[in-house]
């Protein structure tokens, strides 16, 4: 996290300087920070799916105005960083996803102590529950009393809690929350109040596309083995765990049919083809090439989307669903219906009336949401030169290729060697972080009992060097008084006394 500091000086566009307000944000890494697939894996910049790279860069570059730095919080956020933070920052700004569910409870938790210690100004960007399509919170009753102390805390900052869609909205509601603005994805502002998707009439076949997959319960067999036999397809993974198995051949995905990409004998990886995107710059550059994406997860295809090229969300729980009606993004609700076989016939169905339709209506929407909370943005009358200057700060960084994999053309105990490796070594940074938060009564007490006997050893260590320092020292005392004994008695000249202290074995 960098604290450097509050007031941040710039150039401005006449040469002089002033100096900027600076706001810290949730994310991972700005846009303009460059890490390569190790990286990326070892620092976790993506928390956990590279989806959060475009809504986290969308979110950066809303907020960048001409007096404005922002800073990333690389996701670390408790309750004892606030005084700093208030201290050194002008704002806090917290874009969040699917935030409502127990797998992020913790999360949440430690991102309520921080709020609750705020004093500066602040802004929730949008966040979602995950549900099941059909809106039932039944999963997450365990975790309401964190979901209200939060909501309450954000309330108390903020004009509103924003959310993704509907389903987020009605869930909170159901918690007495009547403060609720649905204002969707923050990625959605990306390039401002107009943008818009004009799609050709036909997909002709062998045209590039992508794709993408949930790894967890892959779905979609017919649609795949039909996107790499007719076109030219590009896998477009987005979660850690693939990115693992890109660089160093793990295999997190057994048991799971091998026409899909989640085992290395598939073409994707064979053939170097599949990509995993480390950059949103570049995600969108290499998207705006294509002709068409499709698949379950909502930015790998939203990425196209920014670029111009049409997609498909194949929706398969609110989370997707809900962002998919907000934004007009056509989708098919697999709860309803199946999805095509073909596609050709998913093409079809990609209509992006109602999304050139709405866009400006719901950019106005959290546009004013923004401002009601004192806050700006770079697209307002005014701020041209700044939403320039972003830009071409994006041209001017060099962003690494997306990540291929690196064994494809390896033997295969070489890549045994690597998956061998890449174990020990997540197992030792597993050791590393259990010693770290001492989690668990029974590994504390564990921990404690070998650190008393560690310093018991050390204590007798030391002890017994100090004893044999004390005999060193006596003994080199008792050779120097009878050295100088013998001078005395024999007269020894001082030529002979120096060869004699060179022999001497010490």
């Amino acid at each position: 996290m960098c604290l450097e500091g509050k007031d941040v000086s710039q150039p401005t566009t006449n040469g002089g300087v002033h100096m900027s307000k600076r706001f810290l944000m949730r994310l991972g890494k700005t846009p303009f920070e460059v890490f390569d697939g190790f990286d990326t894996l070892d620092r976790n910049t993506i928390g956990r799916n590279n989806g959060n790279l475009i809504f986290g860069m969308a979110a950066h570059k809303l907020f960048s105005t001409a007096d404005t730095v922002v800073d990333a919080n690389r996701y670390k956020i408790n309750g004892a960083m606030a005084p700093k933070v208030n201290d050194e920052y002008d704002g806090f700004i917290l874009p969040l996803a699917n935030a409502f569910r127990p797998g992020f409870e913790a999360e949440l938790a430690r991102t309520t102590d921080f709020i609750e210690k705020l004093t500066i100004p602040f802004l929730m960007l949008s966040g979602g529950a995950q549900l099941p399509l059909d809106g039932d919170p039944a999963a997450l009753k365990k975790i309401e009393p964190t979901v209200r102390r939060f909501a309450k805390a954000v309330l108390e900052k903020s004009s509103a809690l924003t959310v993704r869609g509907e389903l987020t909205a009605e869930y909170l509601k159901s918690l007495g929350f009547k403060d609720v603005i649905v204002v969707g994805c923050p990625s959605m502002t990306m390039n401002g109040r107009g943008h818009r998707v004009d799609k050709p009439d036909a997909l002709p076949s062998g045209s590039p596309i992508a794709y993408n997959l949930q790894t967890n319960n892959p779905f979609g067999r017919e649609l795949i083995r039909d996107a790499e036999s007719n076109y030219d397809a590009t896998y477009m993974p987005q979660d850690l765990a693939t990115l693992e198995f890109m660089l160093w051949g793990t295999d997190p995905y057994q048991g799971h049919d091998r026409s899909l990409p989640l085992d290395r004998s598939h073409p994707q990886f064979t053939e170097k083809k599949a990509q995993f995107q480390l950059d949103a710059p570049e995600w969108m550059r290499r998207m705006g090439e294509l002709s068409f994406s499709f698949g379950p997860r909502i930015h790998g295809n939203v990425a196209g989307i920014l670029a111009g090229t049409p997609g498909i969300v194949l929706a398969h729980d609110g989370r997707t669903l809900e962002l998919s009606r907000y934004h007009g993004v056509p989708a098919i609700d697999l709860t309803v219906e199946e999805a095509p076989l073909t596609v050709a016939e998913l093409y079809e169905r990609a209509d992006f009336s109602e999304f050139n339709r709405g866009q400006p209506e719901r950019f106005d929407r959290l546009a004013d949401f923004i401002h009601a909370n004192g806050f700006s943005h770079i697209y307002e009358p005014g701020q041209e030169e700044a939403l320039a200057d972003y830009g071409r700060r994006l041209d001017a960084t060099e962003f690494p290729e997306p990540q291929t994999s690196l064994w494809q053309d390896r033997p295969p105990e070489f890549v045994r060697m690597a998956v061998v490796l890449q174990q020990r070594y997540l197992a030792l940074k597993k050791t590393q972080k259990g010693l770290k938060s001492g989690t668990g009564s029974g590994w504390s007490a564990e921990l404690e009992k070998r650190v008393r006997d560690l310093e018991k050893r050390l204590a007798r260590t030391e002890a017994a060097l100090k004893r044999s320092q004390a005999s060193a020292a006596e003994v080199r005392a008792t050779a120097n008084r009878t050295d100088r004994r013998l001078n005395k008695l024999l007269g020894i000249p001082l030529s002979v006394k120096n060869m004699i202290g060179r022999r001497r074995p010490r």
